[in-house]
């Protein structure tokens, strides 16, 4: 079992080369929000941003396309039913799916046709792996040539499983490993003391604490995962790097504030991400 902590994640950090731009640190595809959810759009996307993502662009439906051209400035947008995304992947280094994207049939059958076809990293959350767990669609992953990340809290990896969640955490260690194994995945399992694994290692990660106890939290995440794969990390060590940072921004205020919010996390990244060269 390995623990993430600082010494950990210095193993793995790779400050920028001054002579760095934009194309260097790749092109993150978010595929979240939807009406009465632009919060987790907005989230995921401004996740990526301020941890690094060259570029990111959020695709969204019509219903919600100029709302989110007002809440993101520094984020590009693509209209869904204008164009046929399946037909326009080539240029993103990642997708982050599903946060508050909506569950209904068009985004199962994109999901489904995204982890047959997109021959890189997918990050899956939220009601990207509810509908995971409908039909026997986890079965999209078995035979998947690139990597899927999953980023379920106990609810979602109860639905993923058929299991109880309090079963589940009296034994999570061995069935998350058991699972990542059978379904050829990353699982990050979300908790105080997040567990992520591989399938072959078991990683636990020491940041974090109950400030961040809000909803869209995991939203942040995500997009920071996201952006770490698109900037040419493994898809694993940006797992492992996104969750100490995500928990480390919360650190960051919990001796002064109560909560936070997931804009909180947002703003302060960049100074935390700085940080673990020092």
């Amino acid at each position: 079992m390995n623990f993430i902590d600082l010494d950990y994640v210095k193993e793995i950090y790779k400050p920028r080369e001054l002579e760095s731009y934009k194309g260097d640190f790749g092109h993150t595809l978010i595929l979240c929000g939807s009406s009465g959810m632009v919060g987790a759009g907005f989230f995921a996307s401004m996740g990526a941003v301020k941890s690094g993502s060259g570029l990111t662009t959020l695709g969204t439906y019509r219903e919600t396309f100029d709302i989110f051209s007002i809440k993101l400035n520094e984020v590009m947008l693509l209209n869904l039913d204008e164009i046929n995304i399946l037909d326009n992947l080539e240029r993103f280094s990642c997708i982050v799916f599903g946060s508050g994207f909506g569950i209904n049939q068009k985004n199962e059958y994109l999901l489904k046709e995204l982890l047959s076809n997109f021959p890189k990293p997918i990050v899956v959350d939220a009601d990207g792996l509810t509908m995971l767990a409908k039909n026997n669609n986890l079965d999209f992953l078995k035979n998947r040539t690139y990597p899927t990340i999953l980023t379920p809290h106990y609810g979602e990896f109860s639905r993923l499983t058929n299991l109880d969640i309090e079963y589940i955490k009296v034994n999570r260690v061995a069935i998350a490993k058991e699972f990542a194994q059978k379904y050829n995945c990353i699982l990050l399992l979300k908790d105080h003391k997040t567990l992520i694994t591989n399938g072959e290692n078991i990683f636990i990660n020491t940041t974090g604490n109950s400030v961040m106890a809000t909803g869209g939290m995991g939203d942040v995440l995500s997009g920071i995962i996201g952006s770490f794969i698109s900037q040419k990390y493994s898809p694993l060590d940006a797992t492992l790097l996104g969750a100490y940072i995500h928990g480390k921004s919360g650190e960051y205020f919990s001796k002064s504030y109560h909560c936070i919010t997931p804009t909180d996390v947002v703003n302060i990244l960049p100074k935390i991400i700085k940080g673990i060269e020092f």
